[in-house]
């Protein structure tokens, strides 16, 4: 076999769309896609393209009709995403510290469509308005039932965005913003090849574009509903049950040799500060309607800044051991390929590479103190 290649330097171009709010023009809701594709890629990218415009052309007619979005929207399409997420990689570290004190959420569709069945990956406060979107599309193979019915009886699972394989991972992974990544089909079999055609997307993956309408509906309402909701729907008890869920199997994983006491004080910790933030959040939705009152939009926009900057907390300035552009220390990529966990990185790698006691220990007060740092965010103290 005979391989060749031109090694080239190529300029790339972002596009970046802005709808700039009415009421909280600082504070971001990211929808983003990458534009480029090894070769026709009619699944990859072009499914979750044609999603985006679809999404701004609507958008264009809501604004046409006298809407404004509470919190600014912006839509973004990626460039030299197969060369290793470098246009977004790139936008994220050259706006990494505005991002860090402005932006909401990242809602990310790379491959919309590739088969049958709803899939996605998100950070565990986004869950629940993720379902609420899900309840609001019309299923694209069953009129009679919505997306969050057949997902439930079908998948029913959000994964955890700890890979690294689509522009959501510098939001998330560097940058600490809570994150959303979304696909209809689990996987297809012309993936980065010449196959992956127009041809083949009406022949097997989505013969009349149903579910290229329902994504774009679930990922449109998704950006309408984070920026238009005046207390921002994180839950951040489910990101505790989650925490909870993770130390459990570090524990058992450890079969006793290693002490995870620090985890679990830090988490019940976290989950009582999230209890507080969902009684302080639902008093503040039911004066969310009422008369104007300087007071209580204060309170409003000084607990969404709490819940959106939660997230931050989890980031370490070290990074992960082997892999320290990568700051998150609960959701990012394990070093070591026989790292059995898909969560805490660098507890896993400690564990799959039999260090020491000490060396393991040292990786679980990393994570204790990212969850302590999360924990007084919430509690909008110092971090």
């Amino acid at each position: 076999m005979t391989l060749q290649g031109e090694m080239k330097m190529k300029k790339i171009h972002n596009v970046v769309a802005t709808i700039r709010g009415s009421e909280e023009p600082d504070r971001y809701v990211i929808l983003g896609n990458h534009r480029d594709a090894w070769t026709y890629g009619a699944v990859d990218p072009n499914s979750g393209t044609s999603a985006l415009l679809d999404i701004g052309r609507g958008f264009s007619l809501l604004l046409e009709s006298g809407w404004r979005p509470r919190r600014t929207i912006l839509l973004c399409s990626w460039d030299a995403e197969e060369f290793g997420m470098i246009g977004s990689t790139e936008w994220v570290e050259e706006h990494v510290l505005n991002l860090g004190a402005s932006a909401v959420a990242y809602l990310n569709v790379d491959c919309a469509v590739q088969g049958s069945g709803f899939f996605a990956g998100a950070t565990p406060q986004l869950d629940s308005v993720l379902v609420d979107a899900l309840k609001l599309v019309q299923d694209p193979a069953d009129v009679t039932l919505t997306v969050e019915e057949t997902f439930k009886s079908q998948n029913n699972n959000i994964e955890r965005l700890s890979r690294v394989d689509s522009d959501f991972s510098g939001f998330l992974h560097h940058a600490g913003i809570p994150s959303i990544d979304m696909y209809y089909g689990a996987d297809y079999p012309v993936y980065h090849t010449a196959f992956d055609s127009y041809d083949w997307m009406i022949r097997n993956a989505d013969p009349f574009f149903h579910r290229h309408v329902a994504m774009a509906g679930i990922w449109g309402l998704l950006g309408i509903i984070l920026a238009d909701e005046p207390v921002l729907p994180f839950d951040y008890i489910s990101y505790a049950e989650q925490l909870q869920a993770h130390r459990d199997a570090v524990s058992k994983l450890l079969e006793g040799k290693v002490s995870v006491d620090p985890l679990s004080v830090a988490i019940q910790e976290f989950s009582l500060v999230a209890k507080e933030v969902a009684d302080e959040a639902k008093k503040l939705k039911e004066q969310a309607y009422s008369k104007y009152d300087v007071a209580v939009a204060a309170k409003r926009r000084e607990l969404n800044d709490r819940m959106m900057l939660a997230e931050r907390g989890f980031l370490d300035s070290e990074g992960i051991k082997g892999k320290e552009w990568f700051k998150h220390l609960v959701y990012g990529p394990a070093a070591e390929p026989e790292s059995k966990l898909c969560f805490f990185p660098g507890i896993a790698d400690a564990i799959a590479t039999n260090s020491s006691d000490g060396s393991i220990k040292h990786e679980i007060w990393r994570v204790t103190r990212a969850i302590q740092r999360a924990s007084k965010a919430l509690k909008g103290g110092f971090t």
